[in-house]
């Protein structure tokens, strides 16, 4: 009877250790990697300039993504308006936007889009300036479902 109960009690403990362990070590970001996988990327099949105007990108089953930069000359150092329009209702009330210079480090600009209605994004920020000029950047617009990450690529360049 003794026995039974000390394995018991050492798997209850085992259990809690494990469990606190995980909390601490693992984070719920990677949890949903490891359930979701890697995001799979769609990009632009030809040029968009974002200064011009929106641009779209076609997404397996979730229809067209939309990205637009406002004010449209897209200065550094001054606030930014970023929009993302879809097709078709997301039933998501965020999508995560990330920017970063491909040409030079220049950091990642993580920025939560919140829902403004049914197909609509939005999201503000600033991007930094750099000395050397001209750069390259590259939007991912990323959609977290509970079993997938979709995500569309844009780029863009800036004085």
């Amino acid at each position: 009877m003794k026995n039974s109960r000390f394995y018991t009690i050492l798997a209850i403990e085992l259990v809690a250790v494990i469990a606190v362990g995980l909390y601490f070590f693992v984070g719920s970001a990677d949890i949903y990697k490891f359930i979701a996988g890697n995001t799979k990327f769609y990009h632009n099949q030809h040029m968009c300039d974002l200064h011009e105007g929106p641009c779209s990108i076609e997404v397996e089953k979730k229809g067209l993504l939309t990205l637009e930069i406002e004010p449209k000359t897209i200065p550094l150092m001054k606030p930014l308006i970023f929009k993302v329009t879809t097709s078709q209702e997301l039933q998501l009330d965020e999508l995560d936007l990330t920017i970063f210079a491909t040409n030079m480090n220049m950091g990642y600009h993580i920025f939560k889009m919140k829902k403004k209605s049914d197909k609509t994004y939005q999201a503000e920020g600033i991007l930094p300036a750099c000395i050397v000029g001209k750069m390259t950047w590259r939007a991912e617009v990323v959609m977290n479902h509970l079993t997938q990450s979709l995500g569309a690529v844009f780029t863009f360049q800036t004085e």
